[in-house]
């Protein structure tokens, strides 16, 4: 690899690709698969109940937030950050992983906690909010594009505005929709689970001339280009410590409210840890 990743580049590192289809079924209307990629040496938590039971996500062990996570009601969030080379961070910035956190311990609708965040505190980021039977009940929320409800359909996040067409992004929703079709009836192991989990560990590189232009050097864009992401910690001059997918993860939210969270973890490319699954009725 040509390029290097500087820590200072990407200081803080949600999750980088969410994929979800909103009422594209009739017993699900909110299913998600979400990959974070991270620096394997900063601190965090697999996925687990959060104090009271009510929340269930992973923690950043560095600044308490989460990346994304579920909450009783039928409620879900995540957040992904925008990838910005070189722009200053705003004074006294606020953790993104602050965002998906705060709305799943409250009980503000997607809408109004979208309007009510102090959006110029933060890096740049998309915020996901989703409560079943809200008006509306899926909304994006970020500083670099304007509040708006998502129409049904299959949808796709990574670190540049929402269903921007970076390969990752176009490919992820294909493969959503190629998953989708093979579902029948109610979601299981077999026909959720493990094809959405081989969907996120897909490691193939987009073509050079697929790549959009994010201000990052070429060569750091394609390796960046995956939906699962693993750079050797050879590639940091400044940090000894790996970078990439740190965890996948996938939530379905029924049309009672049921809600199901299963989280990988990976360490340096490997799975690190068992499936983890969690229900919230």
């Amino acid at each position: 690899m040509s390029s290097y990743i500087h820590h200072s580049s990407f200081r803080i590192q949600p999750m980088c690709l969410l994929l979800f289809a909103y009422r594209c079924h009739p017993e699900y209307p909110l299913l998600m698969l979400a990959n974070r990629d991270e620096f394997h040496d900063r601190p965090s938590a697999p996925a687990a109940p959060w104090e009271g039971g009510e929340l269930v996500a992973g923690r950043d062990l560095q600044a308490g937030g989460t990346w994304l996570g579920v909450a009783g009601g039928g409620r879900a969030a995540a957040v992904t950050n925008v990838r910005e080379p070189g722009r200053a961070p705003p004074a006294d910035a606020l953790s993104r992983g602050d965002i998906p956190r705060n709305f799943l311990r409250g009980g503000r609708p997607p809408w109004d906690c979208a309007t009510g965040l102090e959006a110029v505190r933060y890096r740049g980021f998309n915020a996901v909010f989703f409560q079943l039977g809200a008006e509306p009940e899926l909304v994006c929320a970020g500083n670099r594009h304007r509040t708006f409800a998502f129409s049904p359909g299959i949808h796709g996040i990574s670190n540049g505005a929402p269903d921007a067409p970076w390969p990752k992004v176009l490919k992820g929703k294909a493969g959503t929709e190629r998953l989708l079709a093979g579902i029948q009836g109610g979601i299981d192991e077999d026909n959720f689970v493990r094809p959405a989990l081989a969907l996120l560990r897909d490691g193939s590189q987009a073509s050079m001339v697929e790549l959009p232009n994010t201000g990052v050097d070429p060569a750091l864009e394609l390796a960046l280009s995956s939906i699962f992401v693993q750079i050797d910690a050879t590639d940091f001059p400044t940090g000894p410590s790996s970078y990439g997918t740190r965890a996948s993860s996938l939530v379905a939210v029924d049309r009672r409210g049921r809600t199901q969270l299963w989280e990988q973890n990976y360490r340096d490319g490997e799975t690190d840890g068992p499936l983890r699954h969690f229900r919230l009725d």
